[in-house]
């Protein structure tokens, strides 16, 4: 079984799907892997976490006065955060929507974001670079957002969702057939008709002959000779 979607994991409804697809596009650097729109989600998804920034509908934590500006600076209402056909609109494309989409649902992608940015509740974009500390998270140094602003209880809380997401239950796996073990030297050496069970004192001198070659060859062939 799969792991669970991000919005199966938090609860979110379709429509703050569609809402934190928007957010996490405008406000994300769209190349390498989708790195930094992963990790706008998280900022959202820990902002959501703490109920201290809008609520807990992505949509209003989106359009919270002041907090994301490429949504309160384009003047964009819940309605339209709920929208595919905004979305697509706003974003480029359908196909485009669809890729961001998948990627803010996506629970190991948003769930790493989620733990080396620590669960950052605040971000700002490339231009605030003179004002990145150290400890600062940079999904794609240079060119994304980079984030701070930690809380131990809400990373705790992420941490434990997340955490459930990235494990799939997967089919038993089933211990490697026992190869068969090498044969008994002696059962071998009857096989060969150079010796058998019980008779290693009556050995004649072509056996004898025969064996002292093949022995030294046997444990290549079969590991230590008992």
């Amino acid at each position: 079984m799969a792991p669970k979607t991000v919005q199966e994991l938090f609860g979110l409804k379709p429509e703050e799907v569609n809402a934190l697809t928007v957010l996490s596009g405008l406000e994300g650097y769209r190349g390498g892997r989708g790195e930094d729109v992963a990790a706008v989600a998280s900022n959202a998804l820990a902002r959501r976490l703490h109920g201290g920034w809008g609520g807990r509908d992505i949509r209003n934590i989106a359009t919270a006065p002041g907090q994301y500006e490429a949504i309160y600076g384009r003047n964009i209402n819940m309605n339209q955060l709920a929208d595919p056909a905004y979305g697509a609109k706003v974003l480029g494309s359908q196909e485009e929507f669809d890729r961001l989409r998948n990627i803010v649902n996506d629970p190991t992608m948003v769930g790493q974001q989620f733990q080396r940015s620590k669960g950052a509740m605040s971000f700002r974009g490339v231009a605030g670079y003179g004002n990145k500390k150290p400890g600062d998270y940079a999904p794609i140094p240079g060119k994304s957002n980079f984030y701070f602003d930690s809380d131990p209880n809400v990373l705790k809380k992420g941490t434990n969702i997340f955490g459930a997401a990235t494990i799939a239950q997967q089919p038993a796996v089933m211990p490697p057939s026992p190869t068969s073990a090498p044969p008994p030297v002696n059962a071998l050496l009857s096989k060969l008709g150079l010796t058998s069970p019980g008779t290693e004192g009556k050995k004649n001198f072509a056996q004898e002959f025969a064996l002292s070659f093949i022995r030294p060859l046997l444990p290549n062939l079969f590991g230590t000779i008992p």
